[in-house]
């Protein structure tokens, strides 16, 4: 059964790593314009092309550490996932402690990104 939770919760966190690492760098090269569906989406970041770019460029470093630090900790969560019971609190505690990075580091790249866009939309 933990085996089971420890692949569903690395699933998640794959998808996060994943998603962290190929929208930023693709937003601040063009190639994911400004929209309402992909990306990070502020106000700020919304308002004008330039503040798009600027801020998922200053957004991208962050995203890409959140991304592989997701996706190391999902292939660390797989790992203990196998050893079952004997390894199950510090199993839980891997995955708890692999979304509240990922989530921390999503937020911390929405801030760093709506400063920079805005910043961007004053200079437009």
């Amino acid at each position: 059964m933990l085996l089971v939770a420890a692949l569903n919760a690395a699933l998640g966190l794959i998808i996060v790593g994943a998603v962290c690492l190929s929208i930023p760098k693709d937003a601040a090269s063009g190639s994911i314009s400004r929209n309402a569906a992909i990306g990070i989406r502020t106000r700020e970041t919304k308002k004008t092309e330039e503040g798009w770019r600027a801020g998922h460029l200053a957004a991208t470093p962050i995203l890409t550490t959140t991304g592989k630090a997701g996706l190391i900790i999902a292939a660390v969560l797989v790992v203990l996932g196998f050893f079952g019971e004997k390894l199950s609190t510090l199993t839980i505690t891997v995955g708890v402690l692999g979304y509240v990075v990922v989530i921390g580091g999503v937020l911390w790249a929405k801030v760093v990104a709506n400063v920079a866009a805005k910043a961007a939309n004053r200079l437009a």
